[in-house]
């Protein structure tokens, strides 16, 4: 059975989204285990403690957006993006557990998720994601985004290691 890919809406999907979320973190703290303090230090500026506590309330309608891949009702994966602007969004938290990956499940979310956003009314799409990441940033870049100036400030001891990416909404 092919995966299925919807906004979530209720509470039972953000609580999958946020056992996702959490497989993800765990998954790159395991990774970078040798860069555990760029980890720590990342996941710590981007307060996802208070974004798993509060139930996302950014990625959240109307000027949020949460997307979950589903099979068999399992969440294989996620992307979401939350308001920037009245014309910027940024996408957030995308991640395809191990028994997803290799389908292009990834790139059908971010495609999606891009998709839903322009329908939103939004004109650009942001992320920032860490130089480690080298699969995520290829990802990025074969679905249009391109390195941008910094939309958002990290503490020094991190920022040379954070890649800031966009790209047009309108565009095919």
């Amino acid at each position: 059975m092919a995966e299925t890919i919807a906004p979530a809406t209720s509470d039972v999907d953000f609580a999958d989204f946020a056992a996702l979320v959490r497989d993800y973190v765990e998954w790159s703290r395991h990774r970078y285990a040798g860069d555990a303090w760029f980890m720590d230090a990342a996941f710590g500026h981007q307060a996802l403690d208070a974004e798993l506590a509060e139930g996302f309330p950014a990625y959240r309608p109307p000027g949020g957006c949460t997307l979950l891949a589903k099979r068999d009702r399992r969440t294989l994966g996620g992307v979401a993006y939350r308001r920037l602007s009245d014309e910027a969004c940024e996408m957030k938290r995308l991640f395809v557990r191990a028994e997803g990956q290799g389908r292009g499940l990834g790139r059908r979310l971010c495609l999606a998720l891009m998709e839903a956003a322009r329908i939103s009314g939004y004109r650009v799409m942001r992320l920032d994601t860490a130089d480690l990441f080298g699969e995520a940033i290829a990802l990025y870049r074969t679905v249009g985004f391109r390195d941008c100036p910094p939309f958002h400030a990290y503490p020094e001891t991190i920022s040379p290691r954070i890649v800031f990416m966009e790209r047009p909404l309108s565009d095919p």
